[in-house]
C-alpha cells in the first residue's frame, strides 16, 4: 500500500507539469499564415525597393550637383573668353584667349568626369521575387481504362 501511494504521488508530480505546460503552450500559439515564405519575400522586396528609391534619389541629386558645377565652370570659361575679346587683339592674343578657354573647358570636363567616377555606379534595382509555382494541374485528367478485349 505504501508503495502504491508513493507511485501515485510521484506519477502525479511527473504528469502534472505536462498538463499545465501543454495548456499554456496551446494558448500562446498563433495561427500560421498560409504563404509565410511568399509574404516574407514580398516584404523583403518592398524594403529593398524603398531603400533603392532613396539611394537613387541621393545619387541623382549628387549627379545633378556635379553637372551644375560643371555647367558653371563652362559658362565662366566662355564669359572670360568673351570679356577678353576686343577688336584690337592681335592674332597671338586671340589664340591665347582661345587656348585659355579650351584649357578651362578641358579642366572642367576632367573634374566632372573624376567626380562622377568617384560617385560610383548608380544603385541597382532589386529583382522582384519569383511567383511561387503551384503543383502542375492536369486540366484533362484521364483515368486509365483497361484495353478492350479483341473479338
Amino acid at each position: 500500500m505504501r508503495i502504491s501511494r508513493v507511485a501515485v504521488v510521484s506519477t502525479t508530480l511527473l504528469i502534472l507539469p505536462l498538463f499545465t505546460l501543454s495548456s499554456a503552450v496551446a494558448d500562446n500559439k498563433s495561427p500560421a499564415p498560409t504563404n509565410q515564405k511568399s509574404v516574407d519575400f514580398k516584404a523583403a522586396f518592398k524594403i529593398a525597393f524603398d531603400q533603392f528609391t532613396k539611394d537613387l534619389k541621393v545619387y541623382e541629386e549628387q549627379r545633378r550637383e556635379i553637372n551644375r558645377v560643371y555647367k558653371e565652370a563652362i559658362d565662366k570659361a566662355l564669359a572670360d573668353a568673351r570679356s577678353v575679346k576686343t577688336e584690337n587683339q592681335t592674332q597671338i592674343q586671340k589664340r591665347q584667349s582661345m587656348n585659355a578657354r579650351q584649357n578651362a573647358v578641358i579642366a572642367a570636363t576632367v573634374a566632372r568626369d573624376s567626380a562622377i567616377e568617384a560617385l560610383g555606379s548608380p544603385p541597382v534595382a532589386p529583382t522582384q521575387p519569383a511567383k511561387m509555382s503551384s503543383a502542375p494541374k492536369n486540366k484533362n485528367p484521364q483515368t486509365e481504362k483497361p484495353p478492350a478485349p479483341k473479338k
